[in-house]
């Protein structure tokens, strides 16, 4: 499938956006066009209409934390030439004490990227809940020292499941304590929020809201007892969560995750480019009315 290119197509996409209203930078994380160049990327997510991505710089990534310092630059560039930028990092990173956590965020750091998502972290059921937090918010407090020397900010993601930190809000909550938000603060993922608390995501919300540093969107059904992703808007997350999100006034970055969508091949990636140009289209008319 061609895909079309140019900066005048690039000019129009962000015209129209501004138009529309939306305050927020809207990036698309990479992981189903990750199997594509630089270039091929940039195109793809240009001709679309995005500000730029949310770049997968992890363990099976598209760039592998032990050559971040090699290809981060190259990856900027390509995106650059587009006029796109990454908004978030999306890393493998923990700790400080993990190999490359230090040369990736200062690589990050000198490419003008601001923004990095740490790797979920997991409970142990056999242990008490409160210790491993507090263990954990040790761990935290080293890392937000680290990213505000450098001049980076971590973002955790919320994410549903019975085994994961993050999964109530609640616990980010405690975590972040004493911690300020352009250090270490919150990706905001409405899908696992809703998954978590269907009815009772404002409250987690406006919990957590002066932590949230990204916000991520996408879309899912309970069937069977199970949480089924689907395109943008035809699902549970629906318009209500976007006029919160303007109420709150919130104006960083918004991430759209396509996990409806597998690709891992180029030529399944390009041809995964219209269902993600729709669910994008689906995002800007919830922003702009």
């Amino acid at each position: 499938m061609a895909l079309l290119t140019g900066p005048t197509l690039i000019s129009a996409a962000k015209k129209a956006a501004k138009k529309a209203g939306a305050p927020n930078e809207i990036a698309l994380f990479e992981k189903p066009l990750q199997s594509l160049s630089y270039e091929g990327l940039a195109d793809a997510v240009a001709d679309m209409g995005f500000d730029g991505i949310e770049a997968t710089v992890r363990n099976k990534g598209h760039i592998e934390p032990a050559r971040a310092a090699d290809e981060l630059p190259q990856m900027v560039a390509a995106l650059k030439d587009r006029g796109l930028k990454i908004q978030v990092l999306a890393s493998s990173i923990t700790s400080l004490d993990q190999p490359h956590t230090e040369t990736v965020l200062r690589t990050a750091k000198s490419l003008g990227i601001r923004r990095y998502r740490l790797n979920g972290i997991h409970y142990d059921l056999k242990r008490p809940i409160l210790s491993q937090l507090n263990d954990y918010k040790t761990k935290w407090r080293e890392l937000a020292a680290f990213n505000r020397e450098l001049g980076i900010t971590g973002v955790y993601q919320n994410h549903a499941g019975s085994k994961n930190v993050g999964g109530p809000i609640w616990d980010l909550h405690y975590l972040l304590e004493g911690i300020e938000p352009t250090d270490l603060g919150v990706a905001y993922d409405i899908r696992h929020a809703m998954v978590e608390g269907s009815s009772a995501w404002p409250v987690s919300f406006q919990l957590i809201r002066p932590h949230v540093q990204a916000v991520y969107v996408k879309d899912f059904i309970f069937q069977g007892g199970r949480a089924v992703n689907v395109p943008m808007g035809e699902g549970l997350c629906g318009k209500k969560f976007y006029d919160v999100l303007k109420q709150s006034k919130y104006t960083g970055p918004i991430s759209l995750h396509v996990p409806h969508v597998r690709a891992s091949k180029p030529a399944d990636a390009r041809k995964a480019v219209p269902a993600i140009a729709k669910d994008l289209a689906v995002l800007k008319e919830f922003l702009a009315h």
